[in-house]
């Protein structure tokens, strides 16, 4: 098994991949690796289940905000970053969990050492991203309330010009780091980060990732309408609102969770097309 930490210096070049192919080999992998993704998911999802529901309570009252609601689900978080973790070397390294002993101790230590620093790098970055991310929702939503109408019908209040500014700028910053939202994938492969960067810069690339990520989304999220549609709105009116948000709360867990899995791996199968020039072979 190739280890992780050999990976190929970049040239100086745009790095590009084949959208199509890096999606349909995520759903491919993601749909052959099921039963292992249920094993590794099944915790992770409860967590997240758990965490999520407290959140969105909290989430609907007064003193609801984002910072808060990313503080509750750090547990969940953590969990997500961790089978993520695992599933990015899975479809890399073809690493199980749990580990797989060969008797040999010595060697056996060296690959637990080297996948337990990479499954902690990554689910620690993958965190901190996800609470980035929090953290610029409610910056975003504090700065432009005040100029958001209260009720129809109500008069816009006019945006000032820096306010205006900060938001082109803002704009202009998610097209640019969108690569950077997937840092945890090199992190849980061992990845040199400067290799990494390297050889996802470019604007071209970011609007390929965001292309990828579109096809590995867009279905989920039309998937949880449907689904909704078909059993949490029924539930609502046969058993009360109640019922129907929970079941609505569950479906949105399992889509959300469904599209990380396989947004994961399709962006997985990109630098892997990237770092080894459009070749079928480890990163």
């Amino acid at each position: 098994m190739e280890s992780a930490t050999k990976l190929p210096k970049l040239a100086q070049q745009m790095a590009k991949f084949d959208i199509l192919t890096a999606a349909t080999d995520a759903y491919k992998k993601s749909w052959d690796a099921r039963r292992y993704l249920l094993r590794l998911a099944a915790v992770p999802l409860a967590l997240k289940l758990f965490c999520f529901t407290i959140a969105s309570y909290y989430m609907s009252s007064a003193e609801g905000n984002y910072i808060t609601f990313m503080l509750i689900m750090i547990p969940a978080l953590v969990a997500e970053g961790w089978m993520l973790s695992h599933y990015v070397r899975y479809l890399i390294l073809g690493q199980y969990w749990p580990f797989r002993a060969t008797g040999d101790m010595d060697a056996d230590m060296v690959v637990l050492s080297e996948r337990a620093r990479g499954i902690l790098g990554g689910m620690i970055v993958f965190v901190l991203i996800n609470m980035t991310i929090g953290f610029l929702n409610e910056l975003v939503v504090r700065t432009m309330m005040p100029y958001m109408p209260t009720s129809p019908g109500t008069q816009t209040i006019e945006i000032p010009p820096q306010i205006a500014v900060l938001s082109v700028l803002l704009i202009g910053f998610i097209f640019w780091g969108f690569r950077l939202l997937w840092l945890y994938i090199p992190y849980a492969l061992n990845m040199n980060i400067k290799t990494y960067l390297s050889g996802v810069k470019g604007l071209s690339t970011s609007l390929h990732m965001i292309g990828l990520w579109l096809i590995c989304f867009v279905p989920f999220i039309l998937l949880l309408k449907i689904a909704s549609t078909l059993i949490a709105t029924p539930l609502s009116l046969a058993f009360g609102p109640g019922v129907g948000g929970f079941a609505s709360v569950i479906l949105s867990v399992i889509t959300d969770t469904l599209k990380s899995i396989v947004g994961t791996a399709g962006i997985t199968f990109a630098l892997q097309a990237i770092f080894s020039g459009g070749k079928k072979k480890r990163l």
